[in-house]
């Protein structure tokens, strides 16, 4: 059976492209062609969306505004509860997920435009809801950053969830953010396992990483939080509890740290960034 199996691309989480579901034809690779499968390579799409907050309604959801300058994510996590929002576009939820990635180039100009509305009432945005705003090519655009200044700006509260260290570079602007009560960022840490983590989520940033993050943000004054969903790890979970335990006898879990478990998806794991 194993063989059957097609192999997944060094870096990737998917294996390939399943048929999305909203499409009548499907594209399938001819096994026998003789030739090795292109490594695919990540395509960066411009969106021109003429506004950047999304509203729901559902009880299920722990928040009712959200803004993505992104759409798609480079961390490729082979689990992503997110991965079908890529078919509303006319791709794949497999690879095409984490290699078109949807950029929303005007995304500070679409929020400042929305926030300056009379219509707008301040109330907390959640950043990376349907992908991941610290993504790696966030590093050259900053599309994130740029957002967060207009947040600071109109002192607008905002809930992050990021599986990367790289939102430790926006500490400036969340700590004047935490000062009003008006940030907070939740780590995603589904195991503290570096292999299985990379095999999972194969572009995000380590766990110890991920925990170095916590460290840096509660230091300096951002809440910060523990995402732990989904939980992977050994069946007794003897590693990931050991670990834990030898960070805070080390004094290393200071003071505004908490934890959020909850099944992947659900509302609960959301409540907790808000």
């Amino acid at each position: 059976m194993e063989a059957l199996r097609p192999a997944r691309p060094d870096g990737r989480g998917s294996a390939g492209n399943p048929k999305n579901r909203f499409e009548k034809l499907e594209y399938v690779e001819d096994p026998d062609c003789g030739e090795e499968p292109a490594r695919p390579r990540t395509q960066f799409l411009r969106d021109d969306s003429r506004s950047i907050i999304t509203r729901n309604d559902s009880p299920d959801v722990g928040f009712e505004m959200s803004l993505n300058p992104y759409r798609g994510c480079e961390h490729g996590c082979a689990y992503c509860f997110a991965r079908p929002t890529h078919e509303y576009l006319g791709f794949s939820a497999g690879l095409d997920f984490e290699t078109k990635i949807v950029v929303k180039e005007n995304a500070p100009e679409l929020l400042r435009a929305e926030l300056s509305s009379r219509r707008w009432k301040p109330q907390v945005l959640a950043m990376s809801t349907v992908t991941d705003c610290y993504q790696p090519v966030e590093r050259r655009l900053e599309l994130t950053r740029r957002c967060l200044e207009v947040l600071a700006e109109f002192r607008n509260p905002v809930g992050i969830i990021t599986k990367n260290h790289l939102v430790t570079r926006d500490i400036d602007l969340l700590r004047g953010l935490a000062e009003l009560g008006a940030a907070s960022v939740a780590i995603s840490l589904t195991t503290l396992d570096a292999d299985l983590a990379r095999r999972l989520e194969p572009r995000a940033s380590p766990p110890n990483r991920r925990l170095a993050a916590i460290e840096e943000l509660t230091a300096a004054g951002v809440p910060a939080h523990i995402l732990m969903a989904a939980l992977h790890s050994r069946p007794d979970g003897s590693r990931d509890a050991g670990v834990i335990r030898r960070r805070r006898a080390s004094g290393r879990a200071r003071r505004g740290l908490c934890a959020v478990a909850a099944p992947l998806g659900s509302g609960a794991a959301l409540r907790g960034v808000a």
